[in-house]
């Protein structure tokens, strides 16, 4: 027979076991214990002139297609071309004349190819256009069919699209003097709806597409409120931004906008008060570039106005010869807002500010010693830019161990595309820092434009021309 045991040899089994319970509890959380330590890199902004892809200054080079030219005669004109233009941006415009009543030969295509073949191989960023004139005299050089310019547009469409990462945005219709839609033997709102309609249809979704004012746009895509951003990817309505040539020129930009307001009867395609076609292109131009040259020096590009009305159309790029009298004015000012650039002169403001210009405000890491399996950093990235960037760049969080000098390196999803201008938006990205060797680790982001491999550089103090920029120090003891 079985002896029981006592009340009181229950109590002991019963505290042994509460004891061990507590101890393997201990031991547990000695060992998942990790205490790191985090600090954010100083964050100020730097007043230095960075050069990124994708927005700044440009320089015009033309070409004219002819049979009496090779290919071999292209490759030269675009070397030269290449060599003497400073800027990531090229405004390049072929001009069709010759063929204003004929299919393009497959000499003229031969040329055109090799002009982007060399762009490509030089990474230059192109802002095509395609034209019949120069000399304001688009009505008499212009197709006398307008099924010409439908065939055209079929025609470059093969070679522009084997070569779409280099060419960023198709400006205009092919038609009107310069190719800027005006004076234009095609300028009915259908005519133009069906050029811009062959363009999408045939020219690769990756290349945004541009027409000169907004009005032509809204009347384009039959609609008074714009549509990028909510628009199927790759859509004209989605990827149909716009360039002006006539920026800052005059109350009404030239002919772009008008002095009666817009109502609700108002035609698609009718032109709005200036102030009403800011705040249009201020809301279309989260999703799509804008951008092109000022000119006549007037109140309107005086420098606080400028700043203020290139901000609110998220101007990206700008011609770098075209006005000088308003450009000089620029560099003769000084800028007096608040921030790093005061004293610094009107056009150092102007050109640091075109398209986005990223800083790293501030970072913290969130994670507890005994509960978190993963450590939360969270990035916080303003855009002191007047635009968003409209394409998407690769970025990776890289942590080297100061001790060994190995480094870890991780793809983060950050969205560039999603820091508008003069805003900032902050990014979560998770660390296992569990399975982390113990040392001191520098976190530096690493930011880069997959066509180019450039490396996109930050405005922050000490990293404008790095490959990385710093975020902070993580000691994992």
């Amino acid at each position: 027979m079985k002896k029981k045991l006592s009340f009181w040899s229950n109590i002991a089994v019963f505290t042994l076991c509460v004891a061990l319970v507590i101890a393997a509890s201990f031991y547990a959380l000695s060992v998942r214990q990790l205490n790191v330590i985090y600090t954010p890199a100083d964050s100020k902004e730097s007043t230095a002139d960075i050069t990124n892809p994708f927005c700044g200054f440009y320089k015009i080079n033309g070409y004219v297609l002819a049979e009496d030219k090779t290919a071999k005669d292209a490759d030269i004109w675009c070397q030269r071309s290449c060599k003497d233009t400073p800027y990531p941006l090229m405004l390049l415009e072929i001009n069709l004349q010759n063929y204003a009543d004929q299919d393009l030969s497959a000499n003229a295509l031969s040329q055109l190819n090799r002009i982007f073949k060399i762009c490509e191989k030089k990474k230059k960023q192109i802002i095509l256009r395609f034209l019949y004139d120069w000399d304001g005299k688009a009505q008499k050089t212009e197709p006398s069919d307008f099924y010409r310019i439908k065939n055209h547009i079929q025609q470059v469409s093969a070679t522009v699209n084997a070569h779409a990462d280099c060419i960023y945005i198709l400006q205009g219709l092919f038609i009107g003097n310069n190719g800027e839609m005006n004076n234009t033997n095609y300028g009915d709102i259908d005519q133009m709806r069906q050029l811009a309609e062959t363009l999408a249809k045939n020219i690769s979704p990756s290349i945004y597409l541009a027409v000169r004012t907004p009005a032509q746009l809204r009347g384009i895509l039959y609609s008074r409120t714009p549509m990028a951003g909510q628009s199927d990817e790759g859509s004209l309505a989605s990827r149909l931004g716009l360039f002006n040539d006539g920026m800052l020129g005059s109350v009404y930009d030239l002919g772009t906008y008008d002095d009666t307001p817009l109502t609700s009867a108002s035609e698609f395609n009718e032109q709005g008060t200036r102030s009403e076609e800011l705040l249009f292109q201020n809301k279309l131009c989260q999703y799509v570039p804008n951008g092109g040259e000022v000119t006549i020096d007037n109140k309107y590009n005086n420098l606080d106005n400028a700043i203020s009305d290139l901000s609110t159309m998220c101007v990206s790029y700008l011609n770098s010869d075209h006005d000088l009298a308003v450009l000089n004015k620029w560099k003769n000012s000084t800028y007096t807002g608040s921030g790093v650039f005061s004293g610094c002169s009107g056009y150092d403001y102007i050109r640091a500010h075109l398209g986005y210009r990223y800083f790293i405000k501030s970072s913290s890491l969130d994670f507890h010693a005994f509960m978190s399996d993963k450590a939360s950093l969270y990035l916080t990235i303003e855009n002191v830019g007047f635009a968003p960037a409209y394409r998407q760049f690769d970025t990776a969080l890289i942590l080297t161990n100061q001790e060994t000098g190995k480094s870890r390196r991780m793809k983060t999803e950050i969205d560039n595309c999603s820091i508008a201008g003069s805003d900032q938006s902050e990014f979560k990205i998770e660390l296992d820092v569990r399975s982390f060797a113990k040392g001191t680790y520098q976190v530096n982001l690493e930011m880069k434009d997959p066509y180019t491999g450039q490396v996109i550089h930050f405005a922050n103090t000490g990293s404008e021309e790095s490959a990385t920029v710093s975020v902070g120090r993580l000691v994992i003891p």
